[in-house]
């Protein structure tokens, strides 16, 4: 970090004071944001800085540069600003920020955020050069920032051009204090107290409203009239004749400064023009002289454009516009010689521990491999820094074939890329890497420090591989690639030893080995506390509660989520669980579990804070997933109308992308859930054969949530061989791997299939195991989800708890019977929402008094389907008669 950036820059010898702006700039002290938006060389870092200088005002400075650009470095320097005001500021912050794989910069700033409203004192945050801030991040991190912050609070932005910030709200909401080129231009008075009281040339009334005329108050072009006026005798004359615009009277004065320079000094400011920051030694380095000091402290004395960036005067810098103007000129000369001079200005920053200019010169001059070699070095810093943004800049700027010459940078820049969803992008540089470490390790002449290095390295590119084709799902390669990495690294690396072990976790998943698969995620968990990374810990948290939550181990799944959010809040993060999109996850799973133990009350509170953490998630599986778990709490809840909502929602997004098999089954699932309680069994036909359910077809694992209700619509058709066929194999595979929840939900079907086929006794044996099974985790969801087929069975059942011994404890079944009176009255006080579109038609028609047959006839359907809608109607309003219909349903106002 260089602190020669977090400098306030000092307003000079021959500051003219502004107090007419300073009353303006006043005013945004109580406004989130001054922006202060003119071209170049129009006086604003001075006006500013002079400003806070006059009126004492607490502020951090941050000079902003193209570098900047990476969300984690720009919030690092904010941090380490306010840390000069207030020492303790950020600290649990800067910690995510430096970390590998971390929340996002929205979380991080709600942390910081959360801080200032504790500092005691109104203060100043300056970001001057905003105008070289391109990344859609730091302006959406701004943004947010601007959204957010509180009253003590005020953010300045210095800007050659205005940013795509919501600048025209905040001016809406009175929130905007601006100063433009037009407030800012020096006017007549102005220009006579620069030239005549501190500059001391004399100019006549009629000079000064000349030279206002011919600059329209340009302050960076009066500067350079008063530079090119030393020793001139005819002032007037030289005055008048400056003619044309800005651009050209720039280029005019400039000739006319450098002709005035001696040859030594017009060599030194042209030279070093190519240095975006300088100090004596760099320019002594790269000019091939030991007077630089000198020069720069005389330059800065004699108003040349010269800006310190730290009150000890070791590192300047040109004000912009004078380098611009420098640089056009010296790139007029050989190319060779400009290359010479950035070649020295590399090796003097990478000799003196400063790689990224050393880097940044290498690239002007096309000199790739350089670049390369240096980021070779830093890379694994710059990743655990979170500086992923910088890795991606130079991965897209460099040539592909110089990337895959170092194995360290492929491993990183590849990491990054599946992390952002680039996988066939990153599959090639890890290959390339993979080649590169096998090299250097099966070659006998590699020395044993190289061949250790490179092992590790070589486990690291495993972890890679395994974390790729995980997202993949193939499990072999998964499998092959974790067991690679897990030779190759060791617990003295607890963070990659820890993405090891989720590695083979999830090979392990995908080949429904689940007993391994907890073992391995536990270890992946332990591990990962130990490193310390919050994203990976929340990342295996997550995918062992759901895994468990699967098998039906409810109380640990559900403790790992709370234990979870016990950790960060003990850790400091509790802000990080509300705002971060990762943990849509954790309380999706909770959610899930609540929902599944019918305390939908809680399920809802969860799944709604989910809900509002991934509402910007670009992650579609885990919004798709949420959408899923919010639908089935609202189908507890009884809440049909919301149930649909969410469905609508689900729709609209997977028209357009795609999701993991897991949760695109759990889709199809609560859909054809919906279609069938809809009695909408021809469209629940076709959406099932779609998706290519088919009962003959082998079941995977990720795909067994759809098929639950397939065999219920195979059930209602008459296809009972068929269902029995899926069913079978449903309760092979849950039966294999002892997860409780797939049990108990087949072994309800089941006791509906052997009712559809006459044996009442059988259905009931199915029931009383489904409850004996749901006892120890209270596992109730289904018995509520398809009540409507078992209601009958289950008074059966609840009389023989009464009467024999069975294992079914009676607070699970009082706990059932609580669910289901809450579910049937919330549905009697909405039923409009109970009743599908065609039954509602149907409804709309027996008002009118017509016959099944007219009403078939009508709607276009079978006089069959019609007796099932108005048998539905009856059942949903909870009347005997199409008349009682009728008017409980003028009652309701549903018709």
């Amino acid at each position: 970090m260089l602190l020669t950036k977090l400098h306030i820059p000092p307003a000079g010898n021959n500051i003219v004071h502004r107090p007419e702006l300073f009353d303006n700039l006043n005013t945004g002290l109580s406004r989130k944001l001054i922006l202060v938006s003119a071209p170049a060389g129009f006086g604003k870092t001075t006006v500013v800085s002079d400003w806070i200088d006059q009126n004492k005002i607490p502020a951090t400075w941050y000079s902003l540069d193209n570098g900047d650009n990476d969300p984690a470095i720009f919030l690092s320097y904010i941090i380490s600003g306010i840390q000069s005001l207030h020492s303790a500021f950020g600290l649990s912050a800067l910690k995510l920020l430096n970390s590998a794989n971390k929340p996002s910069v929205e979380s991080i700033a709600s942390l910081l955020i959360n801080e200032i409203l504790n500092i005691n004192q109104n203060f100043l945050l300056v970001l001057d050069d905003f105008h070289l801030i391109k990344s859609n991040e730091v302006l959406k991190l701004v943004t947010y920032l601007l959204e957010h912050i509180p009253g003590n609070f005020h953010i300045v932005i210095l800007t050659r051009s205005d940013p795509a910030l919501s600048v025209s709200r905040l001016r809406s909401q009175h929130q905007l204090v601006e100063l433009r080129s037009s407030d800012l231009s020096f006017s007549a008075n102005d220009i006579s107290v620069l030239f005549n009281k501190k500059l001391k040339l004399g100019l006549s009334i009629d000079d000064v409203y000349s030279l206002e005329t011919k600059t329209e108050g340009w302050i960076a072009g009066l500067q350079l009239t008063a530079l090119s006026m030393q020793g001139r005798k005819n002032i007037s004359e030289f005055i008048q004749d400056l003619k044309g615009d800005n651009r050209y009277i720039m280029d005019y004065l400039m000739e006319e400064v450098l002709k005035i320079q001696t040859d030594d000094i017009k060599e030194f400011l042209l030279q070093t023009s190519i240095l975006e920051q300088m100090s004596a030694p760099l320019c002594n380095a790269v000019l091939n002289r030991n007077d630089s000091q000198l020069i720069l402290e005389t330059l800065e004395k004699n108003n040349m454009f010269v800006i310190p960036l730290d009150t000890e005067r070791n590192w300047y810098r040109y004000h912009h516009l004078f380098a611009e103007l420098l640089k056009q000129r010296l790139n007029l000369r050989e190319k060779a010689t400009i290359i010479e001079l950035h070649n020295k200005a590399s090796e003097w920053f990478y000799n003196n521990s400063m790689p990224l200019f050393a880097i940044e010169h290498a690239i002007v001059t096309e000199n790739f491999e350089k670049s390369m070699l240096f980021l070779g070095e830093i890379v694994e810093t710059m990743w655990k820094n979170g500086q992923h943004a910088a890795i991606m800049k130079y991965g897209d700027l460099l040539p592909d074939e110089i990337i895959k010459k170092n194995a360290d940078f492929c491993l990183y820049y590849a990491w990054i890329l599946i992390i952002a969803g680039q996988i066939q992008k990153a599959e090639p540089f890890l290959v390339s890497a993979e080649i590169f470490t096998n090299n250097i390790i099966n070659d006998k002449n590699s020395s044993k420090e190289d061949v250790q290095y490179n092992k590790k390295l070589s486990g690291k590119i495993s972890v890679a591989f395994a974390y790729l084709y995980s997202i993949t799902a193939d499990s072999e390669r998964t499998f092959s690639y974790g067991k690679a990495a897990m030779e190759n690294l060791s617990e003295d690396d607890p963070l990659w030893f820890s993405w090891g072990w989720y590695s083979i976790g999830m090979a392990e998943m995908y080949r429904e080995n689940f007993k391994e698969c907890i073992i391995a995620f536990e270890k992946a968990l332990e591990y990962g506390k130990k490193s310390g990374n919050i994203y990976l810990i929340t990342t295996i948290a997550n995918r062992l509660s759901t895994l468990e939550a699967r098998m039906g181990l409810y109380t640990s799944s559900y403790k790992k989520c709370s234990d979870l959010i016990t950790f960060m809040k003990e850790s400091g993060y509790s802000q990080i669980t509300k705002s971060e999109c990762t943990y849509a996850g954790v309380y999706s799973s909770m959610a899930g579990i609540e929902s599944m133990r019918t305390d939908f009350d809680d399920a809802l509170e969860n799944i709604k804070t989910a809900y509002n953490l991934c509402k910007n998630e670009s992650n579609i599986t885990i919004k798709v997933h949420v959408l899923m778990v919010y639908s089935l709490a609202l189908l507890g809840r009884g809440d049909l109308a919301g149930v649909k909502k969410m469905i609508n929602e689900a729709d609209n997004i997977l028209k357009q992308n795609i999701v993991l098999p897991t949760t695109m089954s759990i889709y199809i699932s609560m859909k054809g859930f919906m279609l069938i309680e809809q009695n909408e069994l021809e469209k629940a036909n076709h959406f099932f054969k779609e998706n290519e359910l088919e009962y003959d077809k082998k079941i995977p694992y990720s795909h067994e949530h759809a098929y639950i209700d397939y065999a219920r619509l195979l059930i209602l058709e008459m296809k009972f061989s068929e269902a029995e066929i899926i069913l079978s194999k449903l309760l092979k595979m849950a039966q294999a791997a002892n997860r409780i929840e797939r049990i108990i939900e087949t072994k309800i079907i089941y006791a509906i299939l052997n009712k559809a086929t006459g044996n009442k006794e059988k259905a009931i044996k199915y029931l009383i195991e489904a409850l004996e099974d749901a006892a120890c985790e209270n596992i109730l969801m289904s018995f509520v989800l398809f009540h409507s087929n078992i209601s009958d069975l289950l008074k059966e059942v609840y009389k023989i708890q009464a009467t024999t011994t069975t294992k079914i404890p009676k607070k699970l079944i009082d706990k059932l019977k609580l669910a289901l009176e809450k579910r049937e009255k919330f549905m009697k006080n909405n039923l409009g929402s109970v009743l599908s579109d065609r039954e509602l038609d149907t409804l709309k028609l027996i008002a009118e008094d017509l016959s099944n047959q007219e009403i078939a006839d009508k709607l276009f359907v079978s006089i069959n389907t019609v007796k099932t809608h108005v048998k539905n109607i009856l059942l949903k309003l909870d009347v005997e008669k199409r008349t009682q219909a009728i008017s409980k349903a003028k009652e309701m106002g549903i018709i």
